[in-house]
């Protein structure tokens, strides 16, 4: 039997869809879930723990670390025996909180499984490409799992069974950015059975514009093409309705000309503002969001955060 290392496994949070581009965009974060795995001949069961200590946030059916894992030699490895492992994990993203908390248990096991092929049959490793179309497949949309595991800004797509494509950018570090967590959670499954079958020309042509408005930003960096590039009539106004709690944020937000969008399927939002105003409104912003989530009766958490440029970290011990 091969004797496998100590790996640890570093995957950062994401935020999906950006405003309009549904599916399609996702921006990597530097908040991060870690995952310590060992192997040992003593190990034949599979078990997680929480490093702190602290009971698991999930079941065992609810683990798509271990699924994930057990799914990529189903797939490129059929014939190996999957060797069981121990994992301590140390988890900073919320569950069901809009910032990637699945695609960071995907891309861990994905990961992970991969590094552990490499050291059983090298010859039979997959490529690259085929390795991250599979890492899009597994979640069935790759705007959460591509950006964990690429880092930075992406773009990527398919359709009808094509290979993926996608794009990576660096985001502009003129910009900041603040992530407000509510402290409630949200299904992804739940929140797509809120929006519509099919939408009217008009809005999908006023998604489209804004994504190309998105692609402005990124390339001369204009505070206000993000303004522009972040309003989105597809699946905002449907998660954000103006029974929300979240509602009078949004609405407040829109006025003072803040930038902001819902994060994937939320409740979290991510908010902009230059960089170089920081220093003079980020007390102001605070305050704001103080007021009306206290009038909501809601705690939450807010902070700041920058881009991840690196995507998934892989040490081998």
């Amino acid at each position: 039997m091969v004797r496998l290392p100590k790996i640890h496994i570093q995957v950062p949070g994401t935020s999906a869809n950006l405003g309009p581009g549904f599916d399609l965009m996702g921006l990597a974060l530097d908040l991060h879930n870690e995952f310590e795995f060992q192997f040992s001949k003593e190990i034949t069961e599979t078990k997680n723990e929480l490093k702190n200590g602290n009971p698991l946030p999930f079941s065992k059916k609810e683990d798509l670390v271990e699924q994930s894992y057990r799914s990529y030699f189903s797939k490129f490895a059929p014939g190996l025996d999957i060797p069981a492992y121990h994992c301590k994990m140390t988890l900073a993203l919320p569950l069901k909180g809009g910032l990637g908390s699945s695609a960071s248990a995907i891309v861990a096991g994905l990961s992970l499984a991969k590094e552990v092929h490499k050291r059983l049959d090298k010859e039979s490793l997959p490529t690259e490409q085929a390795f991250i179309q599979y890492l899009a497949e597994f979640e069935g949309h790759p705007d959460n799992t591509l950006p964990a595991y690429l880092g930075g800004f992406v773009f990527a797509y398919s359709t009808f069974g094509e290979p993926i494509r996608y794009f990576r950018k660096k985001f502009p570090s003129s910009v900041a950015i603040f992530v407000l967590t509510p402290e409630f959670a949200v299904s992804t499954e739940e929140s797509r059975k809120t929006l519509p079958k099919s939408y009217v020309t008009s809005d999908v042509i006023f998604n489209l514009s804004r994504i190309g408005a998105w692609m402005h930003f990124l390339d001369k960096r204009k505070f206000g093409d993000l303004l522009v590039g972040l309003e989105d009539k597809m699946h905002t106004p449907y998660r954000i309705p103006s029974s929300s709690p979240l509602y009078p944020l949004a609405d407040t937000l829109k006025q003072e000309g803040i930038g902001y969008c819902l994060s994937g399927s939320g409740p979290s939002l991510l908010l902009f503002l230059e960089r170089k105003v920081v220093k003079t409104k980020q007390t102001e912003l605070e305050r704001k969001v103080e007021k009306v989530m206290m009038e909501a009766g809601i705690r939450y958490q807010f902070r700041r955060v920058k881009p991840d440029g690196m995507g998934v970290r892989i040490q081998v011990k």
